[in-house]
C-alpha cells in the first residue's frame, strides 16, 4: 500500500529490485517538534534526550497532522554543520505553543522507499532496526541506478512513520524520504 501525503506530488514510481521507489515533489512544509543538534561537526546528537524532550510535552500542536509522526535527520548530508535531528508532526501553521520547536523545509524533490524488512531484503541489506536512517541505500545504491544524485545538504533525510498501533508496538508505515537532484 501507497500512501501520498497532502505536502507530496507523486512524480514517478520506479522499479528497483522488485521494491517501489518513488520520486516525489514535496510542497514547502512545516514541522513541528523537538530539534537537538551535535555538540560538534563530527559527533551525533543526543537522540534520546531529544526523544525524551519531545515525548514531555502534553500541548498539542496547533494543525497538526494525525496518526503520522516524523523523524528528520539535518546536516547528514553536510560536514560543514552539526547533525541534527527533530522528531515531530507536519503542521499547518508556524503559530504553535511553547515549548516546541519549528523547521520549515522549501519545496524538494526527494525519493521515496518504504521502510520495511522487504525492502532491506531486495536491496541485499539487513532490515533497519534504529539508529541513522539508512539513506545510503538511497544515496548511493538507488539514486545512481536510476540517473539520480543526492541533493542539497540543507534538506533533511526524513523518516515518515504512519499509525501507532500499540497493539503491535509498531507503527503501520515507514517511509524513508532522501533529497535528491532530479
Amino acid at each position: 500500500m501507497t500512501i501520498q501525503h497532502p505536502q507530496e506530488r507523486i512524480i514517478k514510481t520506479h522499479i528497483y529490485n522488485g521494491i517501489a521507489v518513488d520520486l516525489v515533489e514535496w510542497s514547502g512544509t512545516i514541522w513541528c517538534g523537538k530539534l537537538g543538534c551535535a555538540d560538534n561537526y563530527t559527533g551525533e546528537p543526543d537522540v534520546e534526550k531529544i526523544m525524551e524532550d519531545f515525548m514531555s510535552i502534553s500541548t498539542v500542536p496547533n494543525g497538526r497532522e494525525e496518526h503520522w509522526d516524523v523523524c528528520m535527520s539535518m546536516n547528514y548530508l553536510s560536514n560543514e554543520r552539526p547533525s541534527c535531528v527533530m522528531f515531530g508532526f507536519l503542521v499547518s501553521s508556524g503559530a504553535q505553543p511553547e515549548p516546541y520547536d519549528i523547521y520549515e523545509v522549501p519545496a524538494a524533490k526527494l525519493l521515496r522507499i518504504s521502510l520495511c524488512k522487504e525492502t532491506a531484503i531486495a536491496l541485499g541489506h539487513e532490515p533497519w532496526t534504529g539508529g541513522i536512517p539508512p539513506y545510503r541505500w538511497i544515496g548511493e545504491q538507488i539514486a545512481p541506478a536510476l540517473g539520480y544524485t543526492y541533493g542539497s545538504d540543507t534538506l533533511p533525510i526524513v523518516e515518515y512513520y504512519g499509525f501507532f498501533n500499540p497493539e503491535q508496538n509498531a507503527h503501520e508505515y515507514c517511509y524513508l524520504y532522501v533529497p535528491i537532484n532530479a
